[in-house]
């Protein structure tokens, strides 16, 4: 499992990368310090399972530079890691083929599921990071709901499991994902806070 990650500041490098070594045990990570060796790196042939980008370093000034990078390299699936971005550069990245936005504050164990659940095929995007300016919550993910709707019908993750024909880990990373979005504590909260939101009835 071979994940590159972009960020100017070596403490974040340093600490993303322990971070992801420790909890992914087969992972293999590469650090760069700028767009211009994000862009060498991917020139050179080299393959990733993910690529972390921070949204503004040297060669990366932004939005548009993250978007022409990923449509010269649309092989290679791309995350944004990133401690600034507005609702609309979340959404714009996540509309041109961003994996996800994961934000720096995000706690670790956080952090970490974000990564999980987009080597598994999901796209990950906190809720506060993806609302309009009249702070409408964004829509979920139709695997999110779906396991929402299983959720409120009080399955099991072994049910649910079944129910999606999904495995049961993948079940855990989607509730991970929910109880970041939602900024619950458990599954019960995750439902309540689904409904407060509107994305039950």
């Amino acid at each position: 499992m071979k994940i590159l990650i972009a960020d100017d500041h070596d403490l974040v490098l340093d600490a993303v990368r322990s971070l992801l070594e420790n909890d992914i045990p087969d992972a293999e990570v590469e650090l760069v310090r700028s767009g211009n060796e994000v862009e060498r790196s991917l020139s050179d042939g080299n393959r990733y399972d993910l690529v972390l980008l921070d949204l503004r370093m040297p060669g990366i000034a932004g939005v548009q530079d993250v978007r022409d990078l990923m449509k010269r390299h649309a092989d290679q699936p791309v995350a944004i890691l990133s401690g600034m971005a507005s609702p609309m550069e979340v959404q714009m990245l996540l509309e041109n083929g961003a994996r996800g936005f994961i934000p720096k504050t995000m706690p670790a164990d956080g952090l970490v599921a974000a990564v999980r659940l987009i080597l598994a095929g999901q796209v990950f995007s906190p809720i506060h990071h993806t609302t309009d300016p009249e702070n409408e919550p964004a829509s979920l993910t139709p695997r999110e709901r779906e396991v929402l709707f299983c959720l409120q019908r009080g399955e099991a993750n072994k049910e649910i499991a079944r129910s999606l024909e999904i495995q049961e880990t993948t079940v855990k990373l989607h509730l991970r994902s929910l109880s970041l979005k939602l900024d619950a504590r458990n599954r019960t909260e995750v439902v309540v806070k689904a409904i407060q939101a509107g994305f039950l009835a």
